[in-house]
């Protein structure tokens, strides 16, 4: 187009033109996705871009000086030192057809998510070190360059939900270490990354023009960890190959128009799993904050609830040692699979943190002595011992803002429900210390945290997301300050009627049910039973007040992790738990839980 042709065009459009010819004359790539409103009318810049630019280095790396960054970059470290030694992925695997108990799907989904943390952790943990002092760049490039030859193939493999679940985010991870590993690469290697790029995101870019995926009937969370990475990629590749304008215009238009409105209900959860709130802003994050540093939209300005908080502070219920190797269920997060604790929802708090200038996200951040870590999992495929990891460490290192002091705000809430039907879950919690009182109810089910770990975890099955419980009836959250209480008729199936859990502040918990019959749970640590009285060795207390113990069972919950469709994983470190099986009396239960008084409670006093 001439200038001729906007002859008697509005104003405006004129000096559009005339700035795109400006960028133009001066060398700078233009890109139309700039004037969408709220985006910057600046040029994209040169490699690294995604997270940081070259000229941030130095001030990232100095970070390091201060305690907190110093002590996630040990950790950094030390992860990236285990993935160094780890041999690059030589063999590609291919899609079977027969797959009845989705082992198939699930190396390849695993295959994925390994050679993706791997590739991040090294990359991004090379580019933050200082150049002179770098053991990592070798094995970066190695692992970069050898994935896009591996997983180009997936070029070739027609697009489908399933494959995109994985696929997109070993590409995300190829695009991120093309980025940041950008400026030490060869012409040729760069080209060897930008080529298994553009095949497999120009097949997806087509899977994306559908308007079902990631848009209304397509699962939310799937929906969020599926497209966000595809903007990733259009970003790295945005002013390198003519293809990325059109995949980032999807990438946006998806969030835009689906994922932002809608993969979060409304009080500010997954109507899944809590966990899911914790993946699909780890996706949103990855895209947006990207978004923002490459094109100046700010889609977290445009959607401002697009990262709510409200579950960490309601689900958060203990802390995390550095050194921890094999996680467990309900350890630290309320309802929580053992790949889903507070190691894989810190990073997201250090975020929120910077992002909202909340103390009280980098406190519960924090409480993860491993964060900066790569986290290994029990989930290994039982033949090819394919192992899931996730590596969020490095980013939690660059997004930990060193202006934002761990605290505990004043009037934070400690009740939290969420309503709606597919969630059906209410919250309270004594405090924000780390060995408190936190207690979650799904679907009438309970978990109990005191004393830093699980004292009373119902066996109900109402965090399986594969077959959802129905919600109960009347749920009823009050909360006064001192005393809060949740209230409701059911689970039906369980056989009971009216539930009240009631919390006093500080340190008492009563719970009691009506039920027909006898009531099992598990439990952590090893308390001594007196009687009805369960004590552990830091002074906390399960006692049942009302109801006879049945049976009491040392190895009654054998937690090894095994796929609905009927796969057994190779779970190196399966966890046994005892249970209590206890019958009501005259068609009633009553537990309850106490804490120890604290020091700071006896000076009060």
């Amino acid at each position: 187009m001439n200038a001729a042709a906007f002859c008697g065009a509005p104003h405006s459009l004129v000096n559009f033109w005339r700035i795109g010819m400006l960028a133009l004359s001066i060398g700078l790539t233009w890109h139309p996705n700039l004037a969408i409103p709220g985006a910057s009318l600046a040029a994209v810049g040169p490699h690294p871009r995604l997270y940081f630019s070259t000229r941030e280095l130095p001030a990232l790396r100095a970070k390091r000086q201060k305690k907190i960054p110093a002590r996630i970059w040990q950790n950094v470290l030390a992860s990236a030192r285990w993935c160094a030694r780890q041999p690059p992925r030589t063999e590609w695997i291919a899609t079977l057809a027969n797959d009845p108990q989705y082992e198939n799907l699930y190396d390849r989904f695993y295959a994925a998510m390994h050679d993706m943390a791997i590739i991040e952790h090294l990359a991004l943990t090379s580019a933050l070190c200082e150049p002179e002092d770098d053991p990592f760049f070798a094995a970066a490039r190695k692992w970069t360059l050898t994935a896009a030859r591996v997983w180009r193939h997936e070029a070739d493999n027609n697009p489908d939900a399933s494959k995109a679940y994985a696929v997109l985010r070993i590409m995300k991870a190829l695009a991120v270490g093309y980025d940041v590993l950008y400026p030490r690469l060869k012409d040729s290697e760069r080209a060897e990354i930008r080529s298994t790029l553009v095949r497999v995101g120009s097949s997806y870019h087509t899977f994306f023009l559908k308007s079902s995926t990631a848009g209304e009937g397509y699962n939310k969370h799937h929906g969020s960890v599926d497209a966000a990475p595809l903007g990733v990629i259009a970003l790295a590749l945005l002013g390198d190959v003519p293809e990325a304008q059109a995949w980032l215009e999807v990438a946006i238009q998806k969030h835009v128009d689906y994922l932002l409105p809608h993969a979060l209900t409304p009080s500010g959860t997954n109507e899944q799993s809590s966990n899911f709130w914790a993946s699909t802003l780890q996706y949103r994050i990855f895209f947006l904050a990207a978004l923002r540093r490459v094109t100046g939209r700010d889609l977290l300005v445009e959607f401002p609830h697009a990262l709510p908080g409200r579950m960490a502070l309601a689900a958060v219920a203990g802390t995390q040692e550095a050194d921890l190797r094999f996680n467990e269920d309900d350890r630290t997060i309320l309802f929580g699979p053992s790949y889903g604790q507070i190691n894989y929802w810190s990073p997201v708090l250090v975020y929120l943190a910077h992002q909202q200038r909340r103390p009280i996200y980098q406190t519960l951040a924090l409480w993860d002595k491993s964060l900066g870590s790569l986290q290994r999992t029990r989930y290994i495929t039982p033949n090819r011992r394919e192992e899931l990891l996730f590596s969020f460490g490095p980013y939690a290192y660059l997004w930990y803002d060193t202006d934002i002091e761990p605290g505990v705000e004043e009037g934070l809430p400690r009740s939290f429900q969420f309503p709606e039907p597919e969630v059906d879950e209410a919250y309270m919690r004594a405090s924000y210390r780390a060995r408190g009182i936190v207690v979650g109810m799904k679907k009438g089910g309970l978990v109990v945290h005191a004393g830093g770990r699980p004292v009373l975890v119902d066996l109900l099955g109402v965090d399986d997301i594969n077959q959802p419980s129905a919600a109960v009836h009347d749920m009823l959250l009050a909360d006064d300050g001192r005393q809060a209480f949740i209230r409701c008729v059911g689970p039906e199936k369980a056989g009971m009627a009216e539930q009240v859990v009631q919390l006093d502040r500080p340190r008492r918990l009563t719970i009691q049910r009506e039920v027909d019959r006898p009531l099992t749970w598990w439990y952590a640590g090893t308390p001594r039973r007196t009687g009805n009285t369960f004590a552990w060795p830091d002074g906390t207390r399960l006692e049942i007040r009302k109801g006879t113990i049945e049976a009491i069972n040392s190895s009654g919950r054998v937690d090894s992790k095994a796929h609905y469709g009927g796969m057994q994983y190779a779970d190196p470190h399966p966890f046994t738990y005892p249970t209590v099986t206890v019958k009501p009396a005259e068609g009633r239960l009553e537990v309850a839980v106490i804490t120890p008084e604290t020091e700071s409670e006896k000076h009060r006093e």
